[in-house]
């Protein structure tokens, strides 16, 4: 089976790809696309099964800039391998992409942040000892152009963002509160279940990487309040203002270069 969006990316290459985590997917409903790519219509590709990613490429327009959008992503906890985990990375390294936005939702453990704060992610704790499978871990660190990039996106767009660490846990289930503490006590900002492997393998390409994350939620035990799925969606939302401005802002800057 041939594959439309590889056959047009042949033709007319894209450099910019972006990854849509929990409740993000919206954040690039404006796209004018040019083509729409389920996931399950890819030959021996995985399919989200986690409520809020729909599961599919979209190439098109967004504010100006022609980008590669991946609306949904792969988690281990789903009984996927890391190499079915990473499949939208090694698909963007296939059509050539050299410049990879990854977003994510993710719980939030640093109070001096309010809920709601995007973060560029500048380190990750691997809680689960399975980030190098997908590479060196060295490479996990955020980068000094990387950094400067999203702080400039950040300046152009207005948008206050924090910066950290973020522990990556297999999931499905949201962490105990003695597990937020004991991630609070190694110095972590933030926690999610998703997104350290994607920075590494891109990065392991040689792809420039920004990593931010959004937090949704207060981490188990911060707040006395329950945790609920519908609250990651709910917050992301309202933040995708925020969100949209800065990727905006940082595709300028990308494209600048």
């Amino acid at each position: 089976m041939r594959d439309p969006l590889k056959d047009l990316l042949n033709k007319k290459p894209v450099q910019v790809a972006i990854v849509l985590g929990s409740g993000l997917g919206e954040m690039v409903s404006e796209i004018i696309p040019e083509v729409i790519l389920p996931y399950k219509d890819i030959p021996g590709f995985p399919t989200s099964t986690v409520e809020g990613h729909e599961g599919k490429f979209v190439l098109g327009e967004w504010k100006g800039h022609r980008l590669l959008a991946a609306k949904g992503r792969f988690h281990y906890y789903e009984g996927y391998s890391i190499e079915k985990v990473l499949s939208i990375i090694e698909y963007f390294h296939d059509v050539g992409i050299t410049h990879v936005v990854i977003t994510n939702a993710a719980g939030l453990i640093n109070t001096k942040y309010p809920k709601g704060t995007i973060f560029r992610i500048d380190d990750f704790i691997d809680f689960t000892k399975k980030a190098a499978e997908a590479g060196d871990l060295t490479l996990a660190k955020i980068r000094d152009h990387e950094k400067k990039a999203i702080d400039k996106a950040a300046k152009i767009s207005g948008v206050n963002i924090g910066s950290g660490i973020y522990v990556w846990t297999t999931g499905p289930s949201y962490e105990t509160p003695a597990e937020i503490q004991y991630f609070s006590r190694l110095g972590a900002d933030i926690v999610g279940m998703s997104t350290m492997p994607e920075v590494i393998r891109a990065r392991s390409y040689g792809m420039n990487v920004y990593p931010l994350s959004c937090a949704t939620n207060y981490a188990a035990g911060i707040k006395k309040e329950a945790l609920y799925h519908e609250e990651v969606t709910e917050t992301a939302l309202k933040v995708s203002g925020n969100m949209k401005a800065l990727v905006s802002s940082l595709l300028t800057v990308i494209n600048q270069k």
